[in-house]
């Protein structure tokens, strides 16, 4: 992944979103919806289930392949809302060392996947990474997406207010980007493009600049 920019948390304003989760939902956010039962979702019958809350460790390479069953009862590793309420904004990510984390939505996922370790992640490689695609709310495969970066919060009805926009086809985001004046061909954006910057754009409000140690004493 390289060497990005050292982020480091605002664990003042993770305790708040926490406090604010059911605000939120009534926001116009969707955190009131429950998976469907027709909404295809990952198995449940992998082999190594999470462990315990810091994630689990695999016990075969193939399972690092594949995304697992949202917890019920697990925090996403950014914001600490409870992933699974989302099913149809949330995302995950497995490490190399079977470590997985799991997400309200990709604008959480932007906010780790540059630098895990600023948010409890191990520093081992991610090996998966999954989101939620807008048109069918089902997982895919974040390597292959394609996301539009999505600057204004009344664009997309999406928890947090914004969040970069995943698509499993590149002709669904322009299809998206053409709807408005605000978006071009270069707001689409690939995994790649998922760095320090673009966390700061989406989570900044997580983040404190360094040398900054004020949340450390509250």
């Amino acid at each position: 992944m390289g060497t990005p920019p050292r982020l480091r948390v605002d664990r003042r304003s993770v305790l708040g979103t926490i406090g604010a989760g059911v605000a939120i939902g009534l926001a116009g956010c969707l955190g009131d919806e429950t998976m469907d039962d027709d909404q295809e979702r990952p198995d449940s019958d992998d082999e190594g289930e999470m462990a315990d809350d810091e994630g689990e460790m695999a016990d075969d390479e193939d399972e690092l392949a594949e995304p697992t069953v949202f917890p019920d009862d697990r925090g996403c590793a950014v914001c600490q809302m409870v992933a699974a309420d989302y099913p149809d904004w949330n995302a995950q990510v497995v490490h190399a060392d079977g470590h997985r984390e799991y997400f309200c939505s990709a604008g959480c996922l932007a906010g780790y996947y540059p630098d895990p370790t600023a948010f409890g992640g191990p520093e081992t490689d991610i090996e998966g990474v999954w989101v939620t695609d807008v048109e069918t709310q089902e997982l895919i495969d974040a390597s292959s997406a394609s996301f539009v970066r999505v600057t204004d919060t009344d664009h997309v009805d999406d928890i947090m207010m914004r969040n970069p926009t995943p698509f499993a086809d590149r002709a669904d985001a322009e299809a998206f980007v053409d709807g408005f004046d605000a978006y071009d061909t270069d707001d689409i954006i690939t995994l790649s493009a998922f760095d320090a910057e673009l966390a700061e754009l989406y989570r900044g409000r997580f983040f404190v600049e360094d040398g900054d140690d004020s949340d450390d004493h509250h």
